[in-house]
């Protein structure tokens, strides 16, 4: 892997961040840990959208940070999508989540829907017309929890399918049962991604 610095991202990169010493991201190592997943040092997931901002969801909801200012200090392993138009699909799907938790607020999540990810294998992928719902029902401002793996997991299934590639080829999980863990491992030798390298913190 090569060390990444912010201009080298592109829109739809997926960013896995490595955990910190946070007591949520101890939680998040913690309970994926106990679950018995791989990669348990990866405590939280995101969409580049350019540059310089990454899309993701937090448990205030779905957010827009600058990678060279809120999230410097943060270390990250990056895969980009094998297809450019699959990226600004993810990219501007994730985009439009932001904006409309920005309108209606109604996009935060708490720790039981987190906890609800690490038990009870890993479910199908939702079909095209269930993402359709979802996000008519986000669109109509009414609440809908993401964490962090779950937003990127039902952001890339929705934008292949608006691309014509089927969900659960894309990742073969339901997006509420994807931890930045199982994320992770369907990422690694995922033929429609490859793994670009990694950012160090503070060096951007």
């Amino acid at each position: 892997m090569r060390q990444l610095l912010c201009r080298d991202l592109k829109a739809g990169d997926v960013l896995l961040k490595m955990a910190t010493t946070s007591f949520t991201h101890r939680i998040i190592q913690a309970g994926q840990k106990l679950a018995g997943q791989p990669n348990a040092f990866l405590g939280h997931a995101a969409i580049a959208l350019d540059t310089q901002f990454c899309i993701e969801a937090q448990a205030s909801g779905v957010s827009a940070n600058h990678l060279a200012m809120n999230n410097k200090a943060c270390g990250y392993i990056v895969y980009r999508p094998n297809n450019e138009a699959l990226g600004r699909g993810a990219a501007t799907g994730a985009k439009l989540l932001f904006d409309i938790h920005q309108s209606h607020g109604s996009m935060k999540y708490g720790a039981l829907q987190a906890a609800g990810s690490l038990f009870g294998g890993a479910g199908t992928a939702k079909t095209a017309g269930d993402m359709d719902a979802l996000l008519t029902k986000v669109l109509s401002g009414k609440g809908q929890p993401f964490f962090c793996s779950q937003f990127v997991v039902y952001v890339y299934q929705w934008a292949a399918a608006q691309s014509g590639i089927a969900p659960q080829v894309l990742f073969s999980v339901s997006d509420t049962k994807a931890t930045p863990s199982v994320l992770a491992s369907k990422l690694v030798g995922n033929p429609h991604f490859s793994e670009l390298g990694y950012m160090l913190p503070n060096e951007r």
